[in-house]
């Protein structure tokens, strides 16, 4: 897993509830999607995004930005997306099924506080809150001293056993590497997990973070973001 990204109303709210659960520092603000502002923190091997709407009008204007408004607006703050990692990008898109609708690569960069910038390319999905984007990378990523990485996210699905075939066809996820317990499926990747839960709403609903001695969970309710220690 690469990263996930949560949508919120409050930017600085946000940041000021993960940094004080986590003990991290996120990076200045950017607006690498006209209208959205973002700020990031880099954990061991993946990071935690935040955003927010700062322009409404300009930030409709673009289909991301279209949808980001959109997720907000029908569901309130929440995890928008998360993102797989990939060395291989192309050979990926090559073997989707016809039936999975898709939009890229999309390749762009993204400036780093030193002068310097990271080239990537993405593959998205259509339903953002559902299926993992994907993401090859460019260039040489820097070394993060944290010792603290996102072990999984949890996705809700209505049928888990559909869910399950057509993630590990997108994916490309041996069967092996499957756990089924009940109504959750926990699909194992190289360094995470994504855990498929039957249960509705449908969408990412869940993120846990391990350190050092503790593991947390950060979730969305009616109550904004919480954190369960595990």
């Amino acid at each position: 897993m690469d990263h996930v990204t949560f949508a919120v109303h409050d930017l600085d709210e946000s940041i000021t509830q993960i940094e004080d659960a986590l003990g991290v520092s996120f990076e200045v603000p950017t607006a690498t999607i006209p209208g959205i502002t973002g700020r990031v923190v880099a954990l061991n091997g993946n990071f935690l995004e935040i955003m927010a709407v700062s322009e409404p009008e300009q930030a409709t204007l673009s289909p991301f930005g279209k949808k980001f408004v959109q997720y907000l607006a029908e569901r309130g703050p929440g995890i928008f997306s998360a993102t797989l990692c990939t060395e291989d990008l192309a050979n990926l898109q090559k073997n989707l099924p016809d039936t999975v609708k898709n939009c890229g690569p999309i390749s762009t960069w993204v400036p780093q506080p030193d002068g310097s910038k990271i080239h990537f390319s993405s593959l998205f999905f259509g339903q953002y809150h559902l299926m993992p984007w994907v993401i090859e990378y460019h260039s040489e990523l820097p070394d993060v001293p944290i010792d603290m990485r996102l072990r999984s996210a949890t996705i809700r699905v209505s049928d888990l056993a559909s869910a399950v075939r057509h993630y590990r066809l997108v994916y490309g996820i041996p069967e092996d590497r499957v756990r089924l317990d009940g109504e959750t499926a926990v699909l194992l990747l190289h360094n995470s997990s994504l855990v498929l839960e039957q249960a509705a709403p449908e969408g990412l609903s869940g993120v846990e973070i391990e350190a050092p001695g503790r593991s947390l969970r950060l979730t969305f309710d009616d109550n904004g973001l919480g954190f369960t220690a595990l």
